[in-house]
């Protein structure tokens, strides 16, 4: 039953009449068994809920945060059946091809200083995605995004259960597609999304990648947590983003903000430049770069503010 078992859980393993079993291959699966021998980290990651199979694991992770499970837990899945990002859309996550995680953190921070969550999360992937694919070059896109090659590799939704004085707990979930191909994303999403296998050709294994990216983000939480805001992450946030110099547009409760993209502020808001010169702070709100019109668009209403994310 326990080789039964393991091998349910994609261990290759060779069984020989009077002789035994032997262990051929690993899983790619994001165990606990696979992953935590690979922490460094003094908390993130040390309680683990894995199932192959689950709705979200934000949710899942809500759940258990709602019952006082401790700062540090992860929930890993190894596909979705309702995985979400931000404004609620959908989230493609086929078995065996992204990470899919969600971490409670239980931070001792005024609830103002939550969304800035996001970015540190974005920071600690692309710092791990940098030593894990050195020639993925991956960049970030405010407010939650990793990108690379023109096209959105990863995301990033933060939930919070707070007061207005204080932080009951933070769940930060991450989808980051690793081994899908071009031909897997459904037709219309193509030209957004992007994988590893993808933009670099070449299988990454995702217990490695995962704790990486979790040895990561604890140190870039520690460093933040340490800081007043976001200043020790500025360069970082802004090296080789897809909207600093751009004219873009932010969509907020239906009315639309141009300017051009002048960079994050420490304290995670959006820089943007308006035509008459002076900048304003954007906390939140759907960004799409827009297309000038010398590209062919002549009508804003029909194109010209093409979805980004």
């Amino acid at each position: 039953k326990a080789v039964s078992s393991l091998r349910n859980q994609g261990y290759g393993i060779v069984s020989t009449p009077r002789r035994g079993h032997r262990l051929d291959t690993l899983t790619d699966c994001p165990l606990a068994a696979e992953v935590q021998p690979l922490l460094t980290t003094e908390y993130l990651g040390h309680a683990w809920v894995y199932e192959p199979t689950m709705a979200s694991t934000n949710a899942r992770a809500t759940q258990l945060a709602q019952a006082g499970a401790p700062g540090g837990l992860v929930v890993v899945a190894d596909t979705q059946t309702r995985g979400r990002g931000r404004l609620q859309r959908s989230w493609l996550s086929p078995a065996g091809g992204s990470l899919l995680v969600s971490a409670i953190l239980r931070p001792r921070i005024a609830p103002v200083r939550v969304p800035q969550i996001s970015l540190v999360a974005a920071v600690a992937v692309r710092r791990a995605l940098n030593q894990a694919v050195p020639d993925l070059h991956p960049v970030l896109k405010w407010p939650n995004d990793v990108w690379a090659g023109g096209r959105k590799l990863a995301g990033i939704l933060c939930e919070m259960d707070a007061e207005l004085d204080r932080v009951h707990h933070v769940v930060v979930g991450l989808g980051l597609n690793v081994a899908i191909q071009d031909t897997d994303f459904p037709e219309d999403l193509r030209a957004k999304a992007t994988s590893i296998l993808a933009q670099t050709g070449r299988r990454i294994g995702r217990p490695a990648l995962l704790a990486g990216v979790l040895n990561e983000l604890e140190k870039a939480l520690d460093e933040w947590l340490a800081a007043a805001d976001l200043t020790p992450f500025l360069g970082e946030l802004g090296e080789g983003s897809p909207l600093d110099g751009h004219r873009i547009g932010v969509e907020q409760l239906g009315s639309v903000t141009e300017g051009t993209a002048a960079g994050v502020a420490p304290d995670g808001r959006l820089r943007l430049r308006t035509d008459a010169g002076t900048v304003i702070l954007i906390g939140s709100g759907d960004v799409h770069v827009l297309v000038p019109p010398s590209e062919g668009c002549k009508d804003r209403s029909s194109g010209c503010l093409p979805r980004s994310d």
